[in-house]
C-alpha cells in the first residue's frame, strides 16, 4: 500500500509540472498568433508609407 501511495504522489507531482509547462507553452503560442495577426494587419500600412 505504501508503494501505491508513493506512485500516486509521484504521478500528481508530474502532472503539476506537466500542466504548468503546457500552460506556458500555450501562452507562448497564443502570444505568437496575436503578434502575427498584428503584423498581418499593419503590413499593408507599412508598405504604403514607403
Amino acid at each position: 500500500m505504501a508503494k501505491l501511495r508513493w506512485a500516486g504522489a509521484g504521478v500528481l507531482l508530474f502532472l503539476v509540472i506537466a500542466v504548468d509547462f503546457t500552460g506556458k507553452l500555450m501562452s507562448i503560442l497564443a502570444d505568437g498568433v496575436l503578434v502575427a495577426g498584428v503584423v498581418v494587419l499593419l503590413l499593408p500600412l507599412l508598405k504604403a508609407t514607403k
